[in-house]
């Protein structure tokens, strides 16, 4: 039976540990790393749902009655896209944080009168911090987020 010394018991089980840290480091550093993209994404989806809605309801806000008219109207110089470039303006403004928004602008009833319905979508790329530092940020997802609403006036 062999007698183990302070000394040789402290250097052995040092070492033992330093190699349990570097094998179980990187597993642990990629679910954290996994925990904050997740937060992260739900966050800017979360955002681009909030925007999606303040851009409808300024679409139902300024409707055939509205001041300034926005979306399709009979009498107006484009009929197709009346103003819309403003429902673009109300979604980008109130993403906050979340970059390059793709933004559409649909009347599924063909007009902005009273009871007719307005829908804006609202997407945008992520990229999670792994794919961005290890594999230049050739993962993307694409987060949306939609809302559609009745005008009502």
């Amino acid at each position: 039976m062999r007698v183990f010394k302070v000394a040789e018991f402290r250097k052995e089980q040092s070492a033992q540990a330093l190699i349990e840290f570097a094998l179980v480091l990187p597993i642990f550093l990629l679910l954290v790393t996994g925990i904050f993209d997740t937060a992260r994404a739900v966050w800017q989806e979360n955002t681009l749902a909030y925007a999606a809605r303040e851009g409808t309801r300024y679409a139902i806000v300024h409707g055939a009655s509205g001041v300034p008219i926005v979306g399709p109207c009979s009498v107006c110089l484009n009929p197709v896209s009346n103003n819309l470039g403003n429902v673009v303006s109300a979604v980008t403004s109130n993403a906050v944080g979340v970059y390059n928004i793709d933004v559409t602008v649909d009347y599924p009833d063909a007009g902005n009168q009273r009871n007719q319905r307005v829908t804006v979508d609202a997407s945008a790329s992520f990229t999670p911090l792994p794919s961005q530092y290890l594999l230049g940020g050739a993962f993307q997802i694409t987060l949306r987020g939609g809302s559609q609403l009745v005008i009502q006036r």
